[in-house]
């Protein structure tokens, strides 16, 4: 049997979901700790994009200034 009859075929292949909102900010948050947590992202074959990683880098990004002023705001008062 060659080869190209083993592969499947683009009908055989369901198209990859693109991650939900709770999904990127599960990553981004593991990412943020350096851990590779497979099941966050394999779970349910969702995968996700360059734009949801930039966005919720961003978000991320914003989530811990603000945690950070609040704790100097905290702390000098």
């Amino acid at each position: 049997m060659p080869p190209e009859d083993r592969r499947p075929h683009a009908a055989d292949v369901p198209p990859t979901r693109k991650a939900g909102p709770l999904q990127v900010a599960a990553t981004m948050l593991w990412g943020l700790f350096a851990i590779g947590r497979k099941g966050t992202w394999h779970k349910d074959g969702a995968t996700i994009t360059l734009f949801q990683a930039v966005v919720g880098a961003l978000v991320g990004l914003v989530v811990v200034v603000a945690l950070l002023i609040a704790l100097v705001l905290l702390a000098t008062r």
